[in-house]
């Protein structure tokens, strides 16, 4: 496949990406670190038969990103935490529909309105589900520009094959990173899938169709629940990505993602050359969370260090998938620097649980 190298901020990637894998609707409202995508996708989208639409508001969003999913349309949109929040009822809603679609966070430091620095505390939000009921979506959280155009085909299928909402997340440090990035020439990755048993398109050629997510029979809420809670088990069992560095005679491993994931590739190849057996994990799958990747720990591993800008949310899914076998540490903050933790303090923290 032809590519074209270019140098860009990666939200801007992720317009590029999004629009030469066919999305064809950008919903989005203005929000620092995300506004980007949404200015990009004004740009180049109409080349490739697509509409970006700035709506009143992110409820104005998420609404017509649940009507143009329904329609099985590829569509899209892209905020940063206090407008994720605005959209969890229609996300909840598209999660129960089981409405494909692609969504991106640019996490900025929060709660509230926080500020625009880069950080990860949406972690919670993005990886339970955010709103109301049992409904998880898939988490893939790129570390760099070239990962966001590789994963962007991986999303799509996702949102396809499992018929769900599909969220990216970035911390606001990788979102305003520009870079070099080889890009693909178009392919609509969506025209791959078969909508025709369930999309909205009339009812020239099928019966009526509805659209319920509520219904005042238990036995209809118990069906819709268990169907649900299959996908999603299937979804965690098949789905959960990660990337290893140096973990097979580790002593200690260092588990991070986004920003700081991208990090511990030459934390790890410094202290290896000092001689320190210290390894890493970096999660691309925040749900399903790559548990098997701690399921077969060596022997060697005594310590886990787990860094985060926030004040520890996946830190969690790291001590449950360890299940008390190995100690689990927290190194994290968030707001002012970006990024959070340096190089030289990340290094300082491993080396003080080595005991050096």
């Amino acid at each position: 496949m032809a590519q074209q190298t270019m140098f860009l901020k990666n939200t801007e990637t992720f317009a590029e990406s999004l629009a030469r894998c066919g999305v064809k609707f950008h919903f989005a409202y203005p929000i620092t670190p995300a506004t980007d995508v949404m200015k990009r996708m004004a740009v180049i989208l109409p080349q490739y038969d697509g509409k970006m639409m700035q709506m009143e508001s992110e409820l104005a969003v998420s609404s017509a990103l649940a009507g143009a999913a329904c329609t099985g349309v590829l569509c899209a949109t892209s905020s940063s935490g206090p407008g994720m929040t605005l959209m969890q009822e229609a996300i909840s809603f598209m999660a129960g529909a089981e409405l494909p679609c692609l969504m991106i966070d640019s996490m900025r430091v929060g709660p509230g309105d926080g500020d625009i620095l880069g950080a990860q505390s949406d972690y919670y939000m993005a990886t339970r589900g955010g709103g109301h009921g049992d409904y998880r979506t898939p988490v893939l959280a790129p570390s760099d520009g070239q990962e966001i155009a590789s994963l962007v085909p991986e999303g799509i299928r996702l949102a396809y094959t499992y018929r769900t909402p599909v969220l990216f997340v970035m911390d606001g440090v990788t979102a305003q990173t520009t870079e070099t990035v080889n890009l693909p020439d178009y392919h609509d990755y969506s025209a791959e899938y078969d909508t025709s048993s369930w999309a909205y398109t009339g009812t020239g050629d099928h019966p009526k169709r509805a659209l319920i997510t509520g219904s005042y029979s238990h036995e209809d809420g118990y069906r819709m629940n268990e169907k649900l809670r299959a996908k999603y088990a299937l979804i965690k069992a098949n789905e959960q990505k990660w990337q290893e560095n140096s973990t097979e005679d580790a002593e200690l491993i260092v588990v991070a993602f986004g920003i700081h994931g991208r990090m511990c590739k030459d934390l790890v190849k410094n202290l290896r050359a000092q001689g320190k057996k210290v390894g890493s994990i970096r999660p691309i799958t925040l749900w399903p969370f790559p548990e098997k990747a701690f399921e077969t720990l060596p022997a060697s591993v005594k310590k886990i260090l787990v860094v985060e800008m926030n004040l520890g949310q996946m830190v969690d899914d790291v001590r449950l998938a360890v299940n008390g076998r190995v100690p689990v540490h927290f190194f994290g903050k968030t707001g002012g620097d970006m990024p959070m933790y340096t190089l030289a303090e990340m290094t300082a923290e491993v080396n003080r649980l080595l005991g050096e």
